[in-house]
């Protein structure tokens, strides 16, 4: 990052535009406790903001000018217009404005060595994971996530200099800034069409990525992803998967109980044990695969690997049980893509046919351009649900003339599901769950935006 030493980071002044942000938040919690001067400004209240009001860091309620005094440097966030009155303000005054992508890739240049998760599924709950792991080897990494990670109870951990674990997010070629020296690459997926274009253009960005490896350093790839496959073509690249061409893979996968599975876990054609998941889904197996194989690489026993991926409950939002209603399980899950959306569904038929019950799935859009990029996918990932209900699209950053609400979807959407609903409001939503639902039935609620404030209601 360009003319900003962080080694005189105590004699700047942070104000961070969209602190509520579960990224923004970590970074300012981090730089606070280096004794950094930090503030920031929202929206509207949330988790994240009343956590940094409760730790002594100041947060202003919506965007002003006003806010902006006696300040050093501005963090923004890609969600951030140019037009925004704060960001507006900050060039007026001359500030240094610096990317949230920016720094994060400072912070992390001053450990010794920088474990980034990219994928366009699954980084924080692999990020979780390694983070569980690495705290059952008494490692002590300094973690940074995109969600709040059960075990810590925080989207953030201060560790030593040695080990820095962050998750990579590919939106804008934000991972771009980081300088790895062991760089994840889940899976590639076409997503975040509205800045890459398409896949080729996603493909590209993450063959960058991994190209950021340091000398000595790898990129850690799954082998069963066919998007995936170029950036295996990168030096110093190792791989992971169900195939035996991988150099870890898993064989001999079983459901030990209703969602949850059990794999044998190999190395190089080298049995090093089974490994019962501690978290549900069987897409979590690749997930698990690729924390094993970075956590061997960094001299971890497979002692501690194993106890970690076996009581290992997840992160916030990420497949979690948060309830009943009508003795009928609820769970939340982030999954705000179609591709995940399947794997939700799946898993949900799943627990649901173990009952004999039902699939309802309640789901906000994430952005207007996703759902119009996608829509065909979209309503497809929905086949299989009994019940569908979609309530209004969260814009994030965006204006509805770029893609379609959420209403669209759910007249598409009867074309492959019996029941379906469009909702708004969601005390409306859950008044309509409460009068549908019965006995033995599975609810699984979806999205990234604010429906968490829907899951709230079943806590």
């Amino acid at each position: 990052m360009d003319n900003l030493d962080l080694k005189k980071l105590k004699n700047k002044r942070f104000h961070f535009i969209g602190i509520g942000g579960i990224s923004m938040s970590g970074l300012a919690q981090m730089l606070a406790k280096e004794g950094v001067f930090v503030q920031g400004s929202d929206i509207a209240e949330n988790a994240e903001t009343i956590k940094l009001k409760a730790k002594g860091i100041t947060v202003f309620s919506g965007h002003s000018a006003e806010n902006l005094k006696d300040i050093d440097v501005v963090v923004y966030t890609s969600a951030i217009h140019e037009d925004n009155v704060e960001m507006v303000e900050a060039k007026k005054r001359g500030y240094k404005l610096v990317k949230r992508a920016e720094l994060l890739g400072a912070i992390s240049e001053r450990y010794k060595t920088v474990i980034a998760v990219s994928g366009s599924h699954g980084k924080t709950t692999t990020t979780a994971l390694l983070a569980e792991i690495f705290i059952q080897a008494n490692k002590k990494p300094t973690i940074h996530a995109g969600g709040e990670l059960k075990l810590i109870n925080s989207n953030y951990l201060i560790g030593n200099k040695k080990y820095f674990i962050t998750e990579a997010c590919e939106y804008m070629d934000n991972f771009l800034y980081l300088k790895p020296d062991i760089a994840i690459a889940l899976n590639v997926d076409g997503d975040h069409l509205d800045y890459f274009g398409s896949l080729d253009g996603v493909q590209n960005s993450f063959k960058k990525f991994v190209g950021l490896v340091k000398d000595g350093g790898i990129s850690v790839v799954c082998h069963d992803d066919k998007n995936s496959h170029e950036l295996l073509k990168q030096k110093n690249s190792s791989s992971f998967g169900l195939s035996k061409a991988s150099d870890i893979y898993a064989k001999n996968i079983k459901e030990y109980k209703t969602g949850y599975f059990a794999f044998d876990a190999y190395l190089c054609g080298h049995k090093l044990g089974r490994i019962e998941l501690g978290i549900m889904g069987k897409h979590n197996i690749f997930n698990a695969l690729a924390a094993i194989l970075v956590s061997l690489v960094c001299g971890i026993d497979f002692c501690d690997i194993k106890l970690a991926c076996e009581s290992f409950s997840g992160s916030a939002r990420r497949t979690e049980r948060i309830g009943e209603i009508n003795l009928a399980e609820v769970y939340h899950d982030y999954a705000h893509h179609p591709n995940q959306i399947k794997k939700m569904i799946e898993l949900a038929k799943d627990l649901a046919a173990a009952k004999n019950g039902r699939v309802i799935v309640v789901y906000e859009p994430h952005t207007y351009s996703r759902t119009k990029f996608l829509l065909n996918d979209f309503v497809e990932s929905f086949r299989g649900a009994d019940h569908v209900i979609f309530a209004p699209a969260y814009s994030a950053r965006e204006d509805l003339k770029e893609g379609f609400e959420a209403d669209y979807l759910a007249e598409k959407t009867k074309d492959v599901v019996l029941n379906v609903n469009y909702i708004s409001g969601y005390k409306n939503i859950y008044n309509k769950i409460k009068a549908t639902v019965k006995a033995n039935d599975v609810v699984f609620i979806l999205g990234a935006g604010t429906i968490e404030k829907l899951a709230d209601m079943f806590r």
